[in-house]
């Protein structure tokens, strides 16, 4: 969720994100989606953007940033937009350094819970729960290994959905006590009853005192009851891919800051009705989207490979006269994406770029994956080569612009996009270190192509004749 947009002076890159997040807000009905931060040439550290505690008065002394963060927080299925004007007024890595190293610390974790529809647990389970049934999915929607009361399983949320829709009887801890306790007899083996005839009486201990149950390890049920265990289990627990990060320090204090003398105490909430408490500690929310417009001149700063790494690049250099003023002839772009793409419903949701998403690429397009592999080596000749997060980023990209089914077009379309957006912003240099590698690459979008990066790289190699030297940012 980081963009540059590189071009002219008075191109319309912020104007673009305005009016993009003035769409998104009346979509999704959050009018203070957005928020433009000028960056300033005196930025060396995160104060700019992650504000600072103020020990005059004790407080927190809140940015525009950080504002937005804390909005994003409280609402988060609403998309948010961070706009860095002329973010290379100042050295990107030494303002955004927090962000940058957050955003590489986010990685994909499986969290395993249990599902509220418990109709569709029922339908799984072929339209019908048993009362042993109910007792073991109480238990494990219960996620203890302690010995429990009879009452302690009848009250979990699926034992109560279960008994309103299912049980005949006016007892239910009769019911389930007999459940439990059906058929053990009267041995005991360490204080534990012998298993019962039913279902839960092989599923569950038993103690010879206190009728307490305790829901068997696996590896302590016998295979029939193991087999039952297993279709119960699939059927209640789900698992969710989530995106887990670390968070950025803001300040030592056990308690979140007030960002105004005059508020009250922090009670329980960070954000809310214009109110703006600041904690310890803050992710960057999965709903923010940073979008940052650089302009080159004698007055800025070039990124490094680690910024651009971290981003994609679009270029607004280009004016078009007919479609601005009605003024000549149109002409055919090859910059223009099929209108099947942009009319499609937006997903803002974040996908994680990952080796799987290469591994699906290099498996369903493996002649478009060669593509990237023969640019990466004619990269790696001009020691320019990209590692393994750019593999991922670039075939996540591809997955996400046309799926797994596309046509080949469609693939190329992507790949190029990616190339110019994502690859060749890296490229500079001078006529010795470099032109080999630009001739290699116009060759190979050639034989492919992809015509954006075609042009691109055509242009650079002109300004390499001309000057000597050529970089993608122009």
């Amino acid at each position: 969720p980081f963009v540059i947009l590189s071009g002219i002076s008075g191109s319309g890159k912020s104007k673009i994100i305005d009016l993009f997040a003035e769409y998104m807000s009346k979509s999704y009905g959050n009018k203070d989606n957005y928020e433009l931060v000028a960056v300033k040439p005196n930025w060396t550290d995160s104060r700019g953007i992650f504000g600072y505690h103020n020990l005059l008065n004790d407080t927190y002394q809140i940015t525009p940033t950080l504002k937005l963060f804390l909005r994003a927080l409280a609402n988060p299925d609403k998309p948010y937009f961070l706009v860095l004007d002329e973010m290379n007024l100042a050295k990107v890595e030494y303002y955004f350094s927090d962000f940058l190293s957050l955003i590489e610390s986010r990685r994909l974790s499986v969290e395993k819970t249990t599902t509220s529809d418990f109709d569709s647990v029922r339908l799984s389970l072929g339209g019908n729960i048993t009362l042993s049934q109910a007792i073991i999915l109480s238990a494990i929607q219960m996620d203890s290994d302690e010995f429990k009361s009879v009452g302690h399983y009848r009250d979990t949320p699926i034992a109560q959905w279960w008994l309103s829709n299912h049980s005949k009887g006016n007892n239910p801890t009769a019911q389930f006590r007999t459940e439990l306790n059906q058929g053990r007899g009267n041995g005991t083996t360490n204080d534990l009853k012998p298993d019962g005839v039913r279902l839960a009486g092989k599923a569950f201990w038993a103690e010879t005192k206190g009728n307490s149950y305790k829901l068997k390890k696996e590896s302590e049920m016998d295979s029939n009851t193991l087999n039952e265990f297993n279709k119960l289990k699939s059927a209640l627990v789900i698992e969710k891919r989530i995106i887990k990060q670390e968070k950025i320090s803001l300040h030592d204090f056990p308690e979140p800051l007030k960002t105004n003398e005059n508020q009250n105490d922090y009670s329980d909430y960070l954000y809310k009705n214009n109110e703006y408490y600041v904690p310890s500690k803050i992710q960057i929310p999965l709903n923010i989207f940073v979008i940052g417009t650089v302009n080159v001149d004698e007055t800025t700063y070039m990124f490094s490979p680690k910024v651009l790494d971290r981003s994609n690049v679009i270029e607004f250099n280009e004016v078009d006269l007919f479609n601005a003023y009605g003024y000549g002839t149109q002409t055919n772009s090859s910059n223009n994406i099929p209108v099947s793409k942009v009319s499609e419903e937006f997903d803002m949701s974040i996908s994680l770029a990952t080796m799987e998403s290469t591994i699906v690429i290099k498996d369903t397009y493996p002649d478009k994956f060669d593509i990237i592999v023969d640019t990466f080596n004619y990269l790696r000749s001009a020691n320019k080569q990209f590692g393994y997060r750019v593999f991922n980023e670039i075939c996540s990209f591809i997955i996400n612009y046309c799926g797994t089914n596309a046509s080949d077009q469609e693939v190329i379309d992507a790949l190029d996009l990616q190339m110019l957006q994502k690859i060749m912003p890296k490229i500079n240099g001078t006529d010795d270190e470099i032109l080999d590698l630009i001739t290699n690459l116009i060759n190979l979008t050639a034989r492919h192509n992809l015509l954006r990066s075609k042009k691109k790289l055509e242009r650079m190699a002109n300004n390499l004749n001309m000057t000597g030297y050529t970089t993608f940012i122009e």
